[in-house]
């Protein structure tokens, strides 16, 4: 019986729905979590499909069995969904080694770097799938690239540029008569403070006269837009050859307006499913394909003119904020992608 391999993370929700799917269908799968280094009690019916990386037994050449589980068999498919392992967890505890502060930080640097040496192998030179949904070789791209890319290939872009010093900022405040934003150039920050309980992140914001009268006149390389007068914004996941859209009616709410991932639990957003335009979709696939993705979640905007403003794509992205209010039931879909085959032969 040919089985399905989903690489992901514990406590993925988007992957439990999924996996769901296949509970429902009496369809074998495999699920291994890169986050998780706990043992796994496989006489428990709710872990009877889970693995990780308790058990590895691999010869060179020859086979490499993770917990009985043979990675040099060909899955019927792989679902890429978080395929970044969190090495943090996977690394043996020496607090109470003995050693000294710099000699354990280098042997836990050391550490994941094997570990991720060992990640590289199994997934890129053993494991292999009939059907491939997502990236392992590549989890993210640069988001200054892929401007340049999607502005190449006559994509709509806000204005853009990288600036180190608030002069630049003013100049180019002129140039485009209009009010700036800015963002991170790579991924925001989200950090918990333990002590106050409180999570810590950082957002698109917009560039008021407050806050550059407190810049200093020079500091690191910030990304810095026009800010788009939008009409809304647009979350699109893309599976394949298929565009789920949902518009996001966020410019509504004084909270949401620059970034609706400030969202407004007492006044929730409106969201409702909506259709890209037939030549930016094409035009999108065409970048799909350029940095090897064949799914991901697209951020874009609907300008009040009439002009739709491409802003990033992440490999990984939630989809279920689409799913759900749009009633398009992604997980499902998902399910039937990574099938396809078994159904054909069926």
């Amino acid at each position: 019986m040919e089985k399905h391999l989903i690489i992901t993370q514990d406590r993925d929700g988007s992957s439990d729905e999924v996996c769901n799917w296949f509970y429902r269908y009496g369809v074998h799968f495999k699920r291994l979590n890169l986050d998780s280094y706990k043992l796994i009690n496989r006489k428990n019916d709710l872990y009877s499909d889970y693995f990780n990386f308790d058990s590895v037994d691999i010869n060179i050449p020859g086979n490499t069995k993770v917990n009985d589980e043979n990675f040099t068999e060909e899955y019927a498919s792989i679902w890429f969904r978080r395929p970044s392992a969190s090495l943090e967890n996977m690394v043996v505890d020496l607090t109470n080694s003995g050693l000294s502060t710099v000699l354990l930080q280098a042997i836990r640097s050391n550490q994941k770097s094997e570990l991720k040496e060992l990640y590289d192998y199994i997934f890129n030179s053993t494991i292999q799938g009939k059907v491939i949904l997502g990236n392992r070789l590549k989890t993210r791209v640069n988001k200054l690239e892929i401007l340049f890319l999607a502005n190449k290939l006559g994509i709509c872009i806000p204005r853009t540029k990288i600036v180190s010093k608030k002069s630049q900022i003013l100049e180019f405040q002129k140039e485009v008569s209009n009010s700036l934003i800015t963002k991170s150039i790579f991924e925001p920050i989200a950090s918990m403070d333990d002590e106050l309980r409180e999570l810590h992140s950082s957002y698109t914001n917009e560039l008021n006269d407050s806050i550059l009268d407190k810049l200093p006149n020079y500091f690191s390389p910030s990304l810095i837009q026009e800010k788009v007068d939008k009409d809304f914004e647009i979350r699109t996941f893309v599976m394949g050859e298929n565009f789920y859209s949902m518009a996001i009616f966020s410019q509504n709410n004084e909270k949401t307006a620059v970034d609706f991932r400030r969202y407004d639990r007492e006044k929730p957003n409106r969201n409702i499913p909506f259709s890209l335009p037939e030549e930016l979709t094409l035009k999108i696939k065409k970048l799909m394909k350029i940095i090897g993705f064949n799914t991901g979640s697209i951020d874009i905007i609907k300008s009040k003119n009439g002009k739709y403003y491409f802003l990033e794509i992440n490999s990984v992205g939630q989809f279920g904020m689409v799913s759900r209010p749009c009633n398009y039931n992604i997980e499902y879909h998902i399910y039937k992608y990574l099938t396809k085959n078994e159904e054909k032969t069926s």
